[in-house]
């Protein structure tokens, strides 16, 4: 592959980009101890002579040998990489990062090095997280020419300030620690720096966003009717939580005041947010605005609108769904009844932030799931508006030390409580071959309850091991028959996406197999069974939301993570940890710590983040010590330095259109 065309795929549009595209891990090449290497489940390093090397052909590519370490004969065994047999020879040296297998007496090798390679000098190898078709070695090398054509041209982004205060090393040096570490010390030394760099942006964009959000005031200050609140509250067949009644009184409180409320409702799977955000949009109609409700799915969003147009039929209340999906006439009818105010709120997906949308008068604006959302999409939202009140809801509840960092920008209301009785449903991690999971199904069928069947893509591909929902689908009809089971994905049409899920809300089909558009906001009270194939594919937090969809009604329910991958240790032990936790803070907390966290200015979410380096769980100090910092940028504008940081970060925060 050319340079070129590895640019292309990477996206990157010059080569600073290229080296931002940092490795997403680093392989410690050190030889593990004697002592440890029957230690089974954990990445065992061996070094040492090989010989005895057997290459078997068939289905599967198997590569046997014996290494001698430790003044042992340690028996080797390589699957399906069958490019080594090209690389091993007999009476060499080689670094092996293996696992051992007690079973078979034997470690299974994942990763090879010659005795001369170059990174058994640094005992660092980093691995990238690259595109189809660029490899490793091709991608290094354009990183190495990058790197010497530059040197002498790349310059610190962050104010000389905080360089020399943090005795952070030039940013060039950093480059060269992080993509060709010649030690631990130095790797660390390079990753300080970017670390630094990405808190440091992170928090002055927050910073910027809630000081200019503090100084806008509303055009018109009407105050909201509190009896009639209270009026439609009592009038409904159930009674709200505390946590509920507090985090309702804290958002009528904002939207009655002259500022501009910029507020997170956070609360665990099942909560309620769904019906604050409700009695917000009534709030906010009483005093005569429009209200908009953004969902990130079509699905979600037809939820919401069914929901709210039960919940306020007995209400002068006009609302409205727009999606992409609609046809043209009866969009166009939609726009201008919301430009000419005959609709008090309307439910949506992207196709609310259009362009081609005049809202009359809009003064609220409502993100659901946010974290699919980034900062710009919030802005082009409330953009609508003038000085329009804006609530997010998240079902990712995080420690309150944590967001302090993360939700600086936000004022946060908590969700504490559950309404009814806090669900019943225990998690287990299995393999695909336990006849658990059948005995499971027939149970749910048995009973007539509803079963969500998940894996991570639509169609079996040459690449990768991820299950496909179109092959457990035709598996699932082989043993439960069609009479029992629908298909549902993303692909699919809307409107008969919309069937499949009414029939399957309905009871009329009992098994969903589905892939993870059902992820968030799928309220069907009596499914009482959650079984996810390929679960490590998905973060914590998806898992926990997924396996929230499940025990709604509060009785006994069970979620099943299919694990199959032995080799995947790490993987093995955070489902683990799903099975034995149900607190939404503390899973959200160990999955930041594990994958890392999402976008601000954009739309990425894990995996895609701004935050490519640095941790808001590892790195807490840092970010603590980079609010800090914003907050001294913000008040010496009058310095150069400061002022052409701030800038610099002012331009990612506003460039954002749609249409």
């Amino acid at each position: 592959m050319t340079e070129s065309e590895i640019y292309e795929k990477l996206d990157a549009n010059n080569d600073e980009d290229i080296l931002e595209h940092f490795p997403k891990k680093y392989l410690i090449l050190k030889e593990t101890p004697e002592a440890e290497i029957k230690t089974p489940g954990k990445d065992v390093v061996l070094f040492g002579v090989i010989n005895n090397i057997k290459t078997l052909r068939g289905p599967f590519s198997i590569i046997r040998f014996i290494i001698n370490s430790y003044n042992k004969e340690l028996h080797c065994i390589v699957y399906n990489q069958p490019f080594y047999s090209k690389i091993l020879k007999n009476n060499s040296k080689f670094l092996l990062i293996t696992k051992y297998k007690e079973k078979t007496d034997s470690y299974v090798v994942k990763s090879i090095f010659p005795e001369h390679s170059e990174f058994l000098e640094s005992k660092i190898k980093p691995i990238y997280s690259l595109p189809a078709r660029v490899s490793q070695a091709s991608f290094v090398k354009v990183v190495h020419k990058v790197l010497q054509k530059k040197y002498m041209y790349i310059f610190d982004k962050v104010p000389k300030v905080f360089v020399e205060k943090y005795r952070l090393e030039p940013r060039h040096k950093a480059f060269e620690d992080v993509h060709f570490p010649t030690s631990e010390e130095n790797l660390n030394r390079g990753l300080r720096v970017f670390k630094y760099e990405e808190a440091l942006k992170y928090c002055l964009q927050t910073a910027i966003i809630k000081s200019t959000r503090k100084t806008l005031k509303k055009l018109t200050t009407e105050q909201i009717d509190i009896t009639k609140v209270k009026e439609f509250i009592n009038s409904l067949p159930f009674s709200l939580t505390r946590s509920q009644r507090i985090s309702l009184k804290e958002i009528i409180d904002d939207l009655n005041d002259t500022k501009v409320m910029y507020r997170l409702l956070q609360g665990d799977v099942g909560t309620g947010k769904t019906l604050v955000a409700a009695l917000t949009l009534y709030s906010n109609y009483l005093r005569g605005g429009q209200g908009v409700l953004l969902a990130p799915t079509q699905i979600l969003a037809s939820q919401h609108y069914e929901s709210l147009s039960k919940l306020f039929k007995n209400t002068d209340l006009k609302i409205t769904l727009l999606t992409s999906k609609a046809k043209i006439t009866e969009r166009r009818e939609k726009i201008k009844q919301i430009s000419d105010n005959q609709v008090n709120i309307i439910i949506g997906t992207h196709s609310v932030l259009s362009n081609q949308i005049n809202y009359a008068n809009l003064t609220l604006a409502i993100i659901d799931e946010q974290q699919n959302f980034g900062v710009a999409q919030r802005n082009a939202l409330i953009s609508k508006g003038i000085n329009t009140d804006l609530l997010m809801m998240s079902a990712t509840p995080i420690p309150r030390t944590l967001s302090k960092v993360i939700n600086s920008d936000l004022d946060i209301s908590l969700l504490e409580d559950f309404p009814n009785l806090k669900r019943d449903v225990k998690t287990k991690v299995v393999q695909s071959i336990d006849p658990l999971i059948d005995r499971a199904i027939e149970r749910a069928l048995a009973i007539k309850r509803q079963v969500f069947i998940v894996a991570p893509k639509i169609i079996e591909t040459e690449k990768g091991n991820k299950v496909a929902v179109e092959t457990i689908y035709t598996q699932m009809l082989q043993k439960f028959g069609e009479d029992n089971i629908a298909l549902l994905h993303g692909k699919m049409k809307e409107e008969e996406r919309n069937l499949i899920y009414a029939d399957f809300a309905s009871g009329k089909k009992l098994i969903l197999v589905a892939t993870s558009i059902i992820e968030v906001g799928i309220d069907v009270q009596k499914a009482c069974l959650m079984i996810i194939y390929s679960a490590t594919c998905f973060g914590l937090s998806s898992l926990h939301q997924l396996r929230g969809r499940i025990g709604r009604s509060g009785d006994p329910s069970l979620a099943l993570l299919i694990h199959d991958d032995e080799d995947d240790e790490q993987g093995l032990e955070s489902l683990k940890y799903l099975a034995e936790h149900d607190d939404g803070a503390l899973i959200a907390q160990y999955d930041l710590k594990i994958r890392g966290a999402g976008s601000l200015t954009g739309t990425n979410q894990s995996g895609e983040s701004d935050l490519q380096v640095a941790n808001f769980v590892l790195d807490h100090n840092i970010f603590e010590q980079a609010i800090n910092d914003s907050k001294y940028i913000i008040d010496n504008l009058d310095v150069a330095q400061f002022k052409d940081y701030y800038n610099d970060v002012l331009k990612e925060i506003t460039s954002f259109n749609i249409d």
